[in-house]
């Protein structure tokens, strides 16, 4: 339970423009906060929560201390200068809550959350504009905060590096899994993917960072030296130079059985995941790696980076492997496929691992967070 003073409810705007735009982790992250909050509404009684959402974006909360405020346009500029620090003041708000980007009009309390900074790590992952907004608007967002907050040990390493005025204000909150994982498969809508054959599944954005290309090399191995028919399916919107990433797969001499599906829902998504003979997830650096605590949670075998919050996420119940190595990957695919029983401890350890993972418990440790600033 959250003990707040009986005087007033805390009112705590929460930036949500991103919802309903298809925008991955950002998206995630708000959706998953919001819904946890919902799951215990009865120990949040004390708060006043306003999620500011787009103008055809309905929220499905049950909870009645939400009220949602509506964007006056879909334009970034307008509603990190005016539509946040106008509905801060109308409705007094305590606290308002943005992730990385705050307005510098914002009065009260401030809690940033930032899930990574990969752009300081690989900035060669990034287009010249996102590299100039973020190296320039984040860090004075973070000075400006009461409280920094981030998804995972890892994260919270690297931003204290290259931010060393962080260290004092930063806290590490895990997230939970998408809503795929209890979303109803579409099983029969899939087949037109994986044509009924045995296959292996990757989740991510078409980018670099995500290691796409190595995965079709370790494929292509894979298939020159074992018996496996299995597909590759790739599951992701394309993003900042994909271009190469598809002209790599249509070069394989198996290119028929390599498959982009471009976005797809979770109903899709979540079949793929409980079908798939193993889900591999090789990126050279991720924030937290949601597709992993998903796929886990969905009963699929994991190969993963042994790299950044990778090793954190997924503990003892994956292959680990060094992501930079076609050969590595190529090897632990092959176990996985081969071995029946290797495959049922690492989807019985996965659901495990899964389980450590909710969106009320990353809820709840946020509230205890806004309790804290409030009262500081």
């Amino acid at each position: 339970m959250i003990h707040l003073p009986t005087d007033n409810n805390m009112k705590v705007i929460i930036d949500s423009h991103m919802l309903g735009q298809k925008e991955a982790g950002n998206e995630t992250y708000i959706l998953g906060l919001l819904n946890g909050i919902d799951q215990i509404c009865r120990d949040t009684e004390r708060f006043e929560i306003y999620p500011l959402i787009n103008k055809n974006y309905s929220l499905p909360i049950k909870c009645t201390n939400f009220r949602n405020i509506t964007l006056s346009s879909s334009s970034d500029i307008r509603r990190v200068f005016i539509d946040i620090p106008l509905a801060q003041r109308n409705v007094n708000a305590d606290i308002t809550h943005v992730t990385y980007n705050a307005s510098p009009f914002i009065r009260g309390k401030l809690v940033v959350t930032v899930h990574d900074v990969i752009f300081r790590i690989f900035p060669q992952y990034f287009s010249p504009k996102v590299r100039l907004i973020l190296s320039t608007l984040l860090p004075l967002s973070m000075h400006r905060a009461n409280i920094i907050l981030t998804i995972s040990l890892s994260s919270k390493k690297e931003i204290t590096h290259y931010y060393p005025f962080t260290r004092n204000k930063i806290i590490s909150i895990p997230i939970g899994p998408g809503a795929v994982v209890n979303t109803p498969p579409n099983t029969s809508e899939i087949a037109i993917y994986t044509r009924k054959k045995d296959f292996i599944l990757a989740v991510g954005t078409i980018q670099p960072r995500k290691n796409i290309a190595r995965l079709i090399d370790a494929y292509t191995l894979l298939r020159r030296r074992s018996s496996t028919a299995a597909r590759l399916i790739i599951v992701g919107k394309a993003d900042w130079q994909h271009s190469k990433i598809y002209e790599k797969a249509m070069r394989s001499p198996y290119h028929d059985d390599i498959v982009f599906t471009g976005y797809l829902d979770d109903t899709m998504l979540a079949a793929l995941y409980r079908q798939c003979s193993v889900f591999v997830y090789p990126s050279l650096y991720e924030g937290f790696g949601l597709p992993v605590v998903e796929a886990m949670a969905c009963g699929a075998p994991v190969i993963t980076s042994n790299v950044s919050s990778l090793p954190e996420v997924a503990g003892s119940a994956a292959l680990l492997v060094n992501p930079y190595s076609v050969s590595d990957l190529a090897d632990a695919i092959e176990q996985v496929l081969s071995d029946p029983n290797l495959q049922d401890k690492l989807r019985s350890e996965g659901v495990k691992q899964a389980s450590k993972f909710s969106w009320s418990r990353t809820a709840r440790e946020t509230l205890q967070v806004y309790e804290k600033i409030v009262n500081s």
